[in-house]
């Protein structure tokens, strides 16, 4: 169902028409989203002559999670002579945050699971930032319990009530049952296989995972299409299946590859000495609680409001020319290095040469989403016949629910703020993009609050404002054949001094793929620059 569709649906529910009759648009609030104005000055390319020239050894270009994971690689193996050059006000990409008086609430990405044992370097990362205690090189760490989200976890409102867990079990028939507990083996199969190469069948980052044919070959199905092959047809596991394609890669199973929607089930095995399975690390700003720490210790190399719009490969070296948003003047870079942690759809815009590279770059496509933030007098009129969670779905809806933001306190909230995911998931991504950007902030507010109020009638009573941000292009996803994708690997080669670190390379768009992305581009640059000083 496309957000049109949607939209058209919730109108036409009697229940809701009911709800409609009550908003009174008595709460105010605003379209957010990224600086599109500057992005769009991209494509017309008018730009003053640089007036300066500085030099560093290495230029990141973006401030999301991979630019900042790069950042911080470098200052973790002392070296300093860096810049990052950030298009926004500040650093972060899909993982920014924002706050009221209630709380800070998340923009985005707003959790991390618990890392699996072998990715080592994450887990060092979280153990300088103190959300790993102790124990950070064993199997099972000790983490912070401010951290470690508290329960109750998540529930699914189905069948007229809530329960716990977001798998499907309230009200449904025998079979439905059979046909997921059949699932949720196979995928613990998937869990514990590994390749004839010795590597696990599916790990994170993604190129930790096996590389035999045999699960490559899940690749080249849709993750729908596995579904009917091993004969599940039931309601609600393709809705189980599909919520999960659409919360990890932003499109509908129908779109995904099966490797990688088996990958959402299976691919993570972190382990804690002070948590549950499944458990997951999360704050009231969600993941720009990890960005802010990654970036803290490179503040002096961080600079903000950098319009990127020209690299160009030297003889001796690469150069970069940003236009300040705030002078409007250009700064051309003189660098040995050049990380790339900004999407793929810009690098065309800003790529001197590389044809091969920019088209591939092109055509990455990106899933739209919208986030909205609500802010609520009373926090209770989210209870029901059990507590609220951090994260609330309702069942055989369009969003993707809702997690609340200061779920993370110690002490019982009199007002909440919940943070609403929709995935615009469709087959036309441009179009579904195209749509996000013709609706009125009224119009979508609309549409959020009949959203909620399937399972909290009285929700827009207390609703006393609702701030909108638009994703148009939140995150790369990951479609059938995309592992073996000759654009998507002309992303991750090395291009001379130029390197690749954003999660469009990966095909995949979470915390870990970012992180190691920028580790990798980073690690590059040392590597080339140590093999230059050694003497012939």
């Amino acid at each position: 169902m496309d957000r049109r569709t949607f939209l058209l649906s919730l109108a036409a529910s009697p229940l809701l028409m009911q709800c409609q009759s009550r908003n009174n648009q008595a709460f105010g609030g605003q379209l957010l989203g990224p600086d599109h104005v500057a992005g769009h000055a991209l494509t017309k390319g008018e730009f003053p002559p640089y007036s300066q020239t500085r030099r560093n050894r290495v230029v990141i270009v973006g401030g999301g999670i991979s630019g900042l994971s790069a950042a911080w690689y470098l200052q973790s193996q002392g070296m300093h002579d860096f810049v990052l050059l950030e298009l926004e006000d500040n650093t972060g990409g899909n993982a920014r945050s924002g706050h009221n008086r209630i709380s800070a609430y998340p923009w985005g990405a707003h959790y991390l699971p618990i890392p699996n044992h072998e990715n080592h370097m994450l887990k060092q990362f979280l153990a300088e930032t103190g959300a790993i205690v102790s124990g950070h090189h064993t199997h099972k760490p000790t983490y912070h319990e401010r951290y470690l989200c508290f329960a109750p976890q998540e529930r699914l409102f189905i069948h007229g009530q809530w329960q716990e867990g977001l798998r499907p079990h309230h009200g449904l028939s025998k079979n439905e049952l059979t046909e997921i507990e059949a699932f949720e083996q196979q995928m613990h199969t998937f869990r514990l296989a590994r390749g004839k190469d010795g590597k696990p069948a599916f790990s994170i980052p993604l190129i930790e995972s096996s590389q035999d044919p045999q699960w490559l070959a899940l690749d080249r199905l849709s993750m729908t299409d596995y579904l009917y092959q091993q004969g599940w047809q039931g309601q609600a596991l393709h809705w189980y299946v599909n919520y999960a394609c659409r919360d990890d890669y932003g499109m509908p199973a129908s779109q995904i590859s099966a490797w990688a929607g088996i990958h959402y089930f299976a691919a993570r095995r972190g382990e804690a000495a002070n948590a549950e399975l499944d458990q997951v690390l999360t704050w009231p700003q969600g993941n720009a609680w990890l960005a802010e720490q990654l970036a803290s210790k490179s503040l002096a190399q961080i600079q903000s409001r950098q319009l990127v719009h020209a690299i160009s490969q030297e003889k001796h070296g690469i150069t970069v020319d940003a236009q300040d948003l705030n002078s409007r003047q250009t700064t051309r870079w003189q660098a040995d290095h050049v990380i790339y942690a900004a999407p793929a759809h810009v690098l065309p815009f800003v790529l001197r040469q590389h044809s091969d590279l920019t088209q591939s770059a092109a055509n990455v496509l990106h899933a739209p989403w919208l986030v909205a933030n609500i802010s609520l007098s009373d926090a209770s009129i989210l209870q029901g016949n059990l507590p609220a969670a951090w994260d609330n779905v309702i069942y055989d809806h369009p969003g993707l629910g809702y997690v609340v933001a200061n779920h993370q306190t110690l002490q019982q909230p009199s007002e909440s703020v919940i943070t609403y995911y929709h995935a615009l998931a469709q087959a036309d991504s441009v179009r579904a993009r195209r749509e996000l950007y013709s609706e009125s902030w009224q119009s979508l507010q609309q549409s959020i609050t009949r959203d909620l109020q399937t399972a909290h009638p009285m929700l827009e009573e207390a609703i006393t404002r609702m701030d909108i941000w638009r994703w148009g292009h939140a995150m790369t996803f990951p479609k059938p054949g995309f592992l073996t994708d000759h654009h998507r690997l002309r992303l991750n080669q090395q291009h001379d001094r130029l390197h690749i670190a954003h999660t469009d390379a990966a095909g995949i768009s979470i915390f870990e793929e970012a992180f190691a992305q920028g580790v990798r581009a980073a690690s590059s640059c040392l590597y080339q620059r140590t093999k230059m000083k050694k003497p012939r």
